[in-house]
Parts: structure tokens; sequence; C-alpha cells
């Protein structure tokens, strides 16, 4: 067989094969890596360094760690968690890839093919509720730790069940994975994840702004959209200036023609958005109806980056 098919993996060539997430591996993207190279064959990767969240997640799972990805002949890469050419790391080669398993829309910049793909894109909570779907009717079961990173993956992409984002199928399948990782209160463990998240006095400016950071070109424009979830949002707004100062360099280096930040307070369910500029001020007034107040915009019950930040700035700029 000379292409990847994900409904029949017992056909499929694994030589190579390897399953990568995005630039900024968050916890859905390592575990549903993980997850998938257990379930199809192939090894998992990573496209960058882990967020004090993932990193928690992976020695609490007591998983092994994926090693960073690099080029290699030959490679197959199935791509877990996301669709956008600008979030793909720079090693990987269009015709390196093979498959798609993913949660989020086809935006502006999705990659695409000469040839017809096999993929799995599903308006879900996260990549690793798609792949426990996948496990169960496979008639198959993960490994503990593998189950574990998958909850971690589920709990952290929906908050708890408490993220817009959260579909029917997440709380069902988190429940069946906490029981195979013997993880026996799973909201005691995703409150453990969010605080491990939160504490980022120690993390330096930059590696916060970039811990959770996407590119978008929508309408010809380059957006870049940081995002630190934490149950400590004074921690970081107390750090505005810094982060300004970091977002100047960050916005010139990577040529973006708005930037943004959001401090996303995962206990009162709202967002501080660090502005950068007027021009970002204008943008954001548009999108979101507010306006910022020394740099900084409040919006209250705003807490997706996927489904509530994002598309508002989209639909400004596609205007």
């Amino acid at each position: 067989m000379d292409f990847f098919d994900l409904e029949a993996p017992e056909n499929n060539e694994t030589d190579n094969l390897v399953w990568l997430g995005h630039l900024s591996p968050d916890s859905d993207t390592i575990g549903s890596a993980i997850a998938a190279a257990e379930l199809f064959g192939g090894e998992p990767r990573r496209a960058g360094e882990l967020n004090q969240e993932t990193a928690f997640v992976m020695n609490y799972c007591g998983a092994e760690l994926p090693k960073m990805i690099s080029k290699v002949e030959g490679q197959r890469v199935g791509l877990v968690d996301f669709n956008q050419k600008t979030q793909l790391h720079k090693d990987i080669a269009n015709n390196d890839i093979v498959a798609i398993i993913d949660h989020h829309a086809i935006q502006d910049q999705p990659i695409t093919f000469n040839t017809a793909m096999s993929i799995d894109i599903r308006p879900w909570g996260s990549a690793a509720t798609i792949l426990a779907d996948r496990f169960e009717k496979m008639g198959k079961e993960p490994s503990k730790a593998t189950a574990c990173v998958m909850l971690a993956g589920i709990l952290s992409d929906t908050l708890i069940f408490e993220s817009p984002t959260t579909c029917p199928q997440d709380k069902p399948f988190a429940e069946k994975l906490a029981k195979l990782a013997g993880v026996e209160d799973l909201y005691a463990f995703g409150l453990a994840m969010m605080e491990a998240k939160s504490d980022l006095a120690d993390v330096s400016t930059y590696d916060v702004l970039k811990g959770d950071f996407k590119h978008y070109q929508i309408n010809g424009k380059k957006v870049g959209y940081g995002v630190a979830e934490t149950l400590l949002p004074d921690q970081l707004i107390a750090r505005q200036a810094e982060f300004l100062e970091e977002m100047k360099g960050e916005k010139a280096k990577q040529d973006l023609d708005f930037i943004f930040f959001a401090i996303v307070d995962t206990k009162n369910k709202m967002s501080h958005v660090v502005i950068y500029s007027d021009a970002e001020a204008e943008l954001a007034a548009q999108a979101y109806g507010e306006v910022a107040v020394n740099n900084l915009m409040t919006l209250p019950g705003l807490i997706s980056r996927k489904k509530q930040l994002m598309p508002v700035i989209q639909e400004a700029l596609s205007a």
C-alpha cells in the first residue's frame, strides 16, 4: 500500500513513521502524538520544549518524553492537533506528511496536498478525545501511561470541561481513560495540572509569551497570539511591561502585523489581553467591542483562543 490509511492501520508501512504536533507542544499535542504512535505504529516526536503543565503531566504519568523532531531521509509524518502551515516544524516537508488527526477548524494557511490524504478532523474538545474514540472502535486499549497522557490532553484543552470548546464526547472518554490510567479523581488531576501551569514566577517572560503561541495568516495579515492559562493572573499582569518589551522583539523578528498575548484567568473565567500598540488596540476594539486601558483589555467570559478570542479577530481582519 502506497498511502497511509487511518481505517486499516494493519496495512500501513510504519518504517520511519513519526507523529508530531504543533510548535508549542502542550498536553494535548504531546499526549496525542504518544497515543497515535501506540495505536498506528511509529514513534512520537515533539516540535519544541514542554510547558510547565506538560512537563508535570509526563512525570505524573510516567510517560517517556518524545524526542525532538529532526530531518530524516525518507521520514513519514502523521500530524496531530493542528493543520496549519504556520504551526509546522521547519524540518517537515509537505511530501513527508501522510495523515492528520485534529480538532481545529481549517482556516487560513492550511496544509494542502497534491493527492488525497487520510485526515480525521472533528469538532471535539481535544485531539486526544478523537484518538480515544479510535482506540475504542479498533477494539484496543492504550497502555496505562498513554491513557494518562490522553486524559491530560482532554482535561487541558477543555479546562476540565469548562471551556466552550468542550463537546459531549470529552467527559465520557476522559472517565474511561481515568480508569485505565488508575487516576481516581480526574478533577483533582486536572486541578494539579492547572496549578503546575499557573506558577510561572521562575519562568522567563519570553518563555511565558512563547509557551503557547500560535501564528495565523488572515487576509494577507500575519497575526501572533500567545496565551497563558493560569490560576494566578495577577502574577503575570504585574509583568505587563516585560511582556510588552518581549512582544516588541517578537513582532519584529516574526514580521507580524499584529501581536497579542492573553492572560487567561481560569478560576474567574476571563482574559486580560496585553495590547502592544495602537494597531492592536484598534483591531481588538473592533473584534471585542472593548477599550484597552494602559495597554490591557479585560474580557469577562472569554477564555478560549480557539473558539472565542481568535475567531472575532479573524472576522475583523476579513471584513
